[in-house]
């Protein structure tokens, strides 16, 4: 998918984990939580992410799918950009935690499990073999 990033809450860089809120999810896009790879012009080519797609219960879900990428080892400006999403594989499902401590260490071990899948080093980019 492709889409523009905007503004979101800002939750997920308080929690360290910021993320690019995307505009215009495609209502078939299926909730859960997934490995991705990241292109656009603000992130120095293909970059691995963890993406989840859903209503975010954890945080008094709204009912609106929302998809929210974290580019792994990136810091930089994406406001305004667009960025193409390439779902890799699914990670788990959504789902609902006891608070934000719980949360922040389950998308701890998301971010360890897509960086494991593939081999990612050194500024979220797949290792070379």
């Amino acid at each position: 998918m492709i889409g523009l990033v905007i503004r979101g809450a800002g939750l997920g860089r308080k929690l360290g984990f910021p993320t690019a809120n995307l505009h215009g999810v495609p209502a078939d896009l299926p909730a859960g939580v997934f490995r991705v790879e990241v292109t656009g012009p603000s992130v120095d080519g293909r970059r691995t992410g963890v993406c989840n797609v859903g209503v975010r219960p954890t945080l008094g879900a709204s009912g609106r799918k929302v998809v929210e990428v974290h580019i792994l080892d990136f810091d930089g400006e994406l406001y305004g950009t667009e960025l193409a999403v390439r779902f890799v594989g699914k990670i788990r499902d959504e789902a609902r935690f006891d608070g934000l401590a719980s949360l922040r260490a389950q998308i701890a071990r998301d971010v360890s499990a897509a960086r494991a899948a593939c081999g990612a080093g050194k500024r979220g980019f797949p290792a070379r073999r």
